[in-house]
């Protein structure tokens, strides 16, 4: 999986679009879509930049183990909402958001998760092609 393959999960696992990611790195949203689309390389301050934006270290990054990315970036937008104790604190307006979210966030894990399933069909399909 290329650099920008990586940006482009991550970003969809947290939620983000092109233009919140540009924003948080300080950048033109065409800027960043090159990042994605592998046409513009990456030097590691920049990458050091995104590791941050997610909460991830460098290391974790550029390995890319994508059960851990997602472990941690799920992880991240639950305890981002409410602890449990908060939570019990909350109105019935704050909880409705929460739920909310937790749904977008799941509908976002179900969008990555049949795209990844699409692009592994092709890449199957087209290493049979070659054969």
């Amino acid at each position: 999986m290329k650099i920008g393959e990586k940006l482009r999960l991550l970003r969809k696992l947290k939620g983000y679009t092109q233009e919140t990611m540009a924003g948080k790195l300080h950048m033109e949203r065409r800027s960043y879509a090159n990042l994605e689309n592998n046409v513009t390389k990456i030097d590691m301050e920049r990458m050091t930049q995104i590791a941050e934006v997610y909460g991830i270290g460098l290391d974790e990054l550029l390995a890319f183990d994508e059960n851990k990315i997602f472990e941690k970036c799920f992880n991240k937008n639950i305890e981002s909402f409410f602890s449990v104790e908060e939570f019990k604190s909350t109105s019935i307006e704050e909880r409705e958001f929460f739920i909310q979210q937790i749904q977008q966030l799941l509908e976002t894990i179900d969008k990555v998760f049949i795209e990844t399933i699409e692009n592994l069909k092709a890449a199957i399909k087209k290493q049979n092609n070659t054969d």
